[in-house]
């Protein structure tokens, strides 16, 4: 049986970026938030141009927005998934009422469907914030898998010393660390305890219920997604891929962000856009560099494995098939 992969996309509005760097909101435009209009725009015409389909993590808010509605009904039209980010994307979910965190899942599954795309079975906390409530309460709404482990140490300690750090300056951000010991959890999908999400469930229930972690290379040393790859020129992932291959020999999930699709030129007139592109560094890298790696990245996917949404492997008889 051949080699798998998928590639994931969270489709996180600008207000998220806003949340993280403590930056004020700001109204929506008409159009559609950049990260939407220009983003998702860009990345389902080079999935058109590669024949792939991904699967979207939608924030359900962002559907209260026509023209995001009509975006969406473009992906699924094409073949993509879509798939349950949370409704409001709070960071700290995690953290919240079990009910709050019920009804932030039901509503974004509610609002996927009523603009016209199936039911999701798959779920993605904001920020990897993952806990056993989120994960049993995805599993209770009729969810196949989740796809929130995220086991990098070296971004999880960042992640704690730029959030310490805000604090200690008055500005702090909204957003929040996982548990650590999704540290320890395996590289490979596995059905989870929903007691203990970073260990398998040695007896699991059926149908089963997937745990789909974000691709990291061993050791935690480099995580697999977009903003990685904007450290890498065409030689250096080439060098790395061979890495890559014999880390997942069944397979990885590919993640990238919408914010990934857009470069500091699509922010003109945004409300912030110096602070932005202050804070995030990947907007300070051209779009057709992007563009470039990306598409020799899918290349290089596509040469030796299989790619399908992850729909299709983690809501079907194949996942077992796959990973026991």
């Amino acid at each position: 049986m051949s080699a798998r992969a998928s590639i994931s996309v969270d489709l996180d509005a600008l207000l998220c970026y806003r949340q993280i760097h403590g930056l004020p909101p700001q109204d929506v435009d008409p159009r559609g938030d950049v990260t939407w209009r220009v983003g998702v725009r860009r990345l389902l015409d080079l999935f058109a141009e590669h024949d792939l389909r991904a699967t979207l993590f939608v924030v359900g808010r962002d559907l209260e927005q026509e023209a995001h509605r009509t975006l969406l009904a473009e992906a699924v039209e094409a073949g993509h998934e879509a798939a349950n980010h949370t409704y409001d994307h709070f960071y700290d979910l995690r953290r919240r009422d079990p009910q709050v965190i019920s009804e932030q899942l039901r509503r974004c599954d509610d609002a996927i469907e009523d603009a016209g795309a199936p039911r999701p079975v798959g779920f993605r906390t904001p920020g990897y914030n993952l806990s056993s409530t989120l994960l049993q309460t995805s599993h209770a709404l009729g969810h196949r898998y989740d796809s929130s482990v995220f086991g990098c140490g070296p971004y999880w300690l960042a992640k704690a010393a730029v959030m310490g750090w805000r604090t200690l300056r008055g500005e702090p951000s909204r957003s929040d660390r996982t548990d650590p010991r999704a540290l320890r959890a395996p590289r490979a999908p596995y059905a989870p305890d929903l007691e203990r999400f970073w260990r398998p469930n040695p007896t699991p229930t059926e149908p089963r219920y997937w745990e789909v972690p974000v691709a990291v290379l061993p050791a935690g040393s480099f995580p697999l997604i977009g903003t990685s790859l904007h450290l890498l020129d065409a030689p250096g992932l080439e060098r790395l891929w061979p890495l890559v291959e014999a880390s997942f020999p069944t397979y990885f999930d590919l993640e990238f962000h919408a914010l990934d699709f857009i470069d500091a030129r699509d922010l003109d007139g945004e409300p912030d856009a110096g602070e932005l592109i202050a804070r995030q560094p990947d907007l300070r890298v051209p779009w057709q560099t992007k563009r470039a790696r990306y598409a020799r990245t899918l290349s290089l996917i596509t040469s030796t494995r299989t790619l399908a949404p992850m729909r299709e492997l983690f809501a079907t008889e194949l996942a077992a098939q796959l990973f026991g």
